[in-house]
């Protein structure tokens, strides 16, 4: 029986923090796999207390891992929260570590392709440039920025130039864009919500518009609300946007808020996408059978796991919704939700939000031109993910005072 024999961490800071898990094994020379989780405050830490249940245990076993994961953190989180990015972060580095033991990709491990590649969304930002932001969501620039982001226009230029970036975009080969429907200046620091004026809304038009008149109807495309707005006033601008045929609008109200999806879902026709902030299939049950929304997004870094990841996308393909996954990490996270999406008949797009990290394609061994194109990515047909971690340009952009999977 291959057995675990360790658990290490590393932090890339980028526009976010990609946080990444290594699993051990007692195989000849140190087969190892590497996941990667949704950024989280201590999260590293958190990753490595798991270490202690799992040292010698059977790693093809991975779904009962994951169970005995779950109940040993069951008092702080057995349905949601972020021991799961945690768990899931690890999950995803025994499938890495399984498709390498056996000789075989995750997506056959996990039952074949439906397609052979996956359409990926890019999310959009006017300026050009991304901020770095915390596990609290707080900017904090890193040394490869060079361009002020779009919060730093004024509401007029980032129309135009929001307009401009999704020309740019789609003639780089992008068919989906999405670009934030937030007002300028807007933070992550308002539990009640934005209220929104009449020019607000003018605004949030104006900009949808102008975006869809550049690109034209052949690009699809999305706006993201991020939950901040009360539901009679979005539903006013989901209203408004009708005649633009969105591909969606996303988080437009409080993820917890059922009612107000279900508000929506009945006073417009603009599709409503949601997901992002819920994990395993306890908590996307009620969005599915309650019909309360269009458009599933879970996260497939934080969700519960690749395993979990799938039967979220069975349960959408039983209501005949489709499965959209967010993604906000690096290429190895792009890569593994990329395997799911090749193995689900509902797949809709996958995101892909990193085009500006300037080291992004360097920071895997070999790069992406085999398996990345804009638009599009190609599970390879190598074990495991087929991508490994560039060790040095890894450590070179790894988190100011991490290690890198145990060395400093």
């Amino acid at each position: 029986m291959p057995k675990i024999t360790g658990l290490e961490t590393a932090v890339v800071q980028a526009n976010f923090h990609w946080t990444y898990v290594r699993v051990y094994s007692d195989l000849d020379g140190g087969l190892y796999g590497t996941g990667e989780c949704f950024f989280a405050p201590g999260l590293p830490e958190i990753v490595q207390e798991f270490e202690s249940i799992l040292l010698g245990e059977d790693f093809t076993a991975i779904e009962r891992l994951v169970e005995k994961m779950r109940w040993a953190a069951s008092g702080t989180g057995s349905t949601g929260g972020i021991l799961w990015n945690a768990i899931t972060g690890i999950e995803a580095a025994l499938w890495d570590l399984k498709g390498k033991y056996l000789g075989l990709p995750v997506w056959q491990l996990m039952g074949g392709k439906f397609r052979d590649e996956v359409r990926i969304y890019l999310d959009c930002h006017a300026a050009g440039a991304l901020e770095c932001l915390s596990p609290l969501l707080q900017p904090t620039p890193p040394a490869w920025e060079t361009e002020p982001c779009e919060d730093d226009l004024p509401p007029d230029e980032v129309i135009r130039a929001s307009a401009e970036r999704a020309r740019e975009m789609a003639a780089l080969g992008y068919t989906a864009l999405k670009f934030d429907l937030d007002l300028p200046g807007s933070t992550f620091d308002q539990a009640s919500g934005y209220t929104l004026s009449a020019r607000d809304i003018d605004w949030m038009i104006g900009l949808a518009a102008a975006i869809r008149e550049s690109v034209g109807p052949e690009v699809d495309l999305a706006f993201d609300a991020h939950w901040r707005y009360r539901p009679n006033e979005i539903l006013q601008v989901a209203r408004l946007l009708e005649p633009l045929r969105l591909l969606w609008l996303e988080d437009p109200v409080p993820p917890h808020d059922k009612a107000s999806l279900a508000y929506l879902r009945q006073h417009t026709i603009t599709p409503v996408a949601t997901g992002e902030n819920l994990q395993l299939r306890q908590g996307f049950w009620d969005l599915i059978v309650e019909d309360l929304c269009d458009i599933l997004t879970p996260d497939l870094q934080k969700a519960g796991g690749l395993a979990e990841a799938k039967k979220i996308a069975d349960l959408c393909a039983a209501a005949n919704k489709p499965f959209a996954p967010h993604m906000i990490g690096s290429p190895l996270a792009l890569m593994a939700s990329a395997h799911v999406g090749v193995t689900v008949p509902n797949l809709l797009v996958c995101e892909f939000h990193a085009h500006d990290v300037p080291f992004f394609h360097d920071l895997v061994q070999g790069g992406t031109a085999e398996w990345f194109r804009p638009g599009w990515v190609r599970p390879p047909d190598g074990p495991g993910f087929g991508v490994e971690l560039d060790e040095a340009v890894g450590r070179r952009y790894r988190l100011p005072g991490s290690a890198w999977f145990g060395e400093r």
